[in-house]
């Protein structure tokens, strides 16, 4: 699709390209980009360390800010709108530059490592196993469902949601921003509800439902797994604080 953005979710159905809201890179929204400043001037590249002026990691050479390269052929004809959806050619409607992250550094601000590797320069591997559910003690598995448990009243540090479309996304006085906190596992499920929900067509008009993004073209297996590897990446960070 030319999204730089490491993470986001992509799905084709036929020539229609849709994108979801998730991860800006493990989307929805990145909690320093919406800010009133940050929303009008269409920029999402905070630094990993808070330093002023080292946006996306740049000092230490983790990724760069840069402006988003959208995919501008037309919709298919399973989707008979343009300009409707705050998803079309995501996430333009809100950001137009945002972190793109170099060799193995990935997140919304370049500040992780991917999948399988840690370290201050992200390059030790690291073993990660997916235990069979049948194979597991009952110890274990109640440590798991300890850890749904937490995942579920524990508020996402990183990232927020937006329940409004963009018109709406501003506050009544103009200098306040309408965005929700919500828990690591609500997240998931969010997310997810928001890459199937409908197209809002204006006031007095049934909305369009006639796209299942999630579900309807070859990129159904894909965004799925990715879906899952966010919830278990966000639950294997902050299971130690959990005790789980």
């Amino acid at each position: 699709s030319g999204f730089p953005l490491e993470g986001i979710f992509v799905w084709i159905v036929g020539p229609l390209v849709v994108t979801l809201c998730a991860s800006l890179a493990w989307a929805q929204f990145p909690r320093e980009c919406i800010t009133p400043e940050g929303l009008r001037s269409g920029q999402c590249c905070p630094s990993p360390t808070g330093v002023a002026g080292d946006e996306c990691g740049s000092s230490t050479a983790r990724g760069q800010c840069v402006t988003i390269a959208a995919d501008s052929r037309r919709h298919g004809p399973q989707y008979p709108y343009a300009g409707r959806d705050d998803r079309e050619r995501w996430p333009l409607r809100f950001f137009n530059r945002t972190c793109q992250c170099n060799g193995n550094f990935s997140g919304y601000n370049c500040g992780r490592c991917k999948h399988g590797l840690t370290g201050p320069n992200c390059d030790q591997r690291i073993s990660v196993v997916r235990r069979n559910v049948m194979q597991m003690s009952t110890a274990e598995k109640q440590a798991f469902v300890n850890a749904l448990d937490q995942a579920k009243k524990t508020v996402h540090p990183d990232l927020v949601i937006c329940t409004r479309r963009y018109q709406e996304v501003f506050g009544p006085d103009g200098n306040s921003t309408q965005f929700q906190n919500i828990t690591i596992y609500n997240y998931f499920v969010w997310s997810h509800y928001y890459s199937v929900s409908k197209t809002y067509l204006g006031p007095g008009q049934a909305s369009f439902g006639g796209v299942d993004f999630s579900h309807e073209g070859p990129g159904f297996v894909t965004w799925h797994r990715f879906h899952l590897l966010q919830l278990e990446r966000d639950m294997q960070v902050r299971r130690r604080k959990w005790g789980c």
